[in-house]
């Protein structure tokens, strides 16, 4: 009896050793995975250019590209909402939001560096404080825009709450007003603030927002103004995938920085701009990768500064270290 059991004991032993090593080497192939596509989405703004490439060379280590241009922020968070998009270029603030809503993201990386100013047909205008009894037009309100130029606002003490009267609409409508000599200050993205500049000639740019936010700042402080999201359900089934990613569109901004007329086609193509004004707007553009884990700083800095002046900005709190994809 007691050999039958020890054999039986034997059997079993060596049977959940067996599935033991079966279950990892299953785990070690699901790790090495690519899925069939991967989904992105993202406005027509310059961290889209590297992205344009993707989608003409059409797939990523066998996985297919799939890139979608939102319309709108409501658009895009509505598609991550439903879980529709496996990486989204978002505001920083836009992330925040959706990570405190509880939506199961991390900040997979940070590319968009300062790439607004403050623009004016007025001859005599040279700071905010001179904006002071005007109309400014502003970005879809709650986008980068929007919150940087009230952090301006409430850090000038020259300038009381309702003295300068922002009026929103999105860059490209506001861009041809200033064009047509229809607005008269306005704060815009590249590339439409050297559109401007480049077909009115009584228009300038006056403040570089990266320039001060450095001033209020510090001036190893850099602004980050736009990243991009990852579903943490596309990053635990795929994380060969998201690494191969995040490779790819680092190389990706690398080449469209150091190649600007040869990415010049491919932006023209989606953003219907001239190329001449793509290639100008670059020299305007800071454009540069950083995982997320890297930029967690400069995003936690920027996050807070925002939560001071309305804690709506960030849906009312800093998200915590988990809203970084670790490296």
């Amino acid at each position: 009896m007691c050999k039958t059991k020890m054999a039986a004991l034997l059997t079993l032993i060596a049977f959940l050793l067996s599935a033991g090593c079966g279950i990892g080497r299953n785990q070690e192939q699901d790790r090495t995975a690519m899925p069939e596509k991967i989904v992105i989405q993202a406005p027509m703004a310059p961290p889209t250019t590297p992205l344009y490439k993707f989608a003409k060379d059409g797939d990523l280590n066998g996985a297919k590209m799939e890139l979608i241009i939102y319309k709108s922020v409501e658009e895009a968070t509505t598609r991550v909402a439903k879980g529709e998009a496996d990486f989204t270029v978002l505001p920083l603030n836009v992330a925040a939001k959706l990570y405190n809503k509880q939506m199961d993201i991390s900040l997979a990386n940070v590319s968009t560096w300062g790439i607004l100013y403050l623009l004016t047909t007025d001859s005599q205008s040279a700071d905010w404080q001179d904006l002071k009894g005007k109309e400014l037009y502003v970005g879809a309100q709650g986008s980068s825009p929007d919150v940087l130029t009230q952090y301006f606002i409430w850090h000038n003490s020259e300038i009381k709450a309702g003295e300068i009267k922002l009026a929103y609409l999105n860059s490209p409508e506001i861009a041809q007003l200033m064009i047509n000599g229809l607005a008269e200050y306005a704060v815009l993205p590249e590339p439409q603030a050297t559109q401007v500049l480049m077909n009115n000639s009584q228009a300038r740019r006056i403040r570089d927002f990266y320039e001060d936010w450095q001033v209020f700042e510090g001036k190893d402080v850099k602004l980050p103004q736009a990243g991009m999201v990852v579903r943490n359900e596309f990053v635990r089934l795929y994380p060969k995938a998201v690494t191969d990613f995040q490779n790819a569109y680092k190389s990706a901004i690398e080449w469209t920085v150091a190649n600007k007329a040869e990415a010049a086609p491919l932006a023209v193509s989606y953003m219907d701009i001239p190329e001449p004004v793509f290639i100008k707007s670059m020299e305007k553009t800071r454009l540069f990768f950083m995982s997320g884990w890297e930029a967690r700083e400069d995003v936690n800095i920027y996050l807070s500064r925002l939560l001071d002046i309305s804690p709506d900005m960030v849906g009312g709190k800093i998200p915590d270290e988990k809203f970084y994809l670790a490296d």
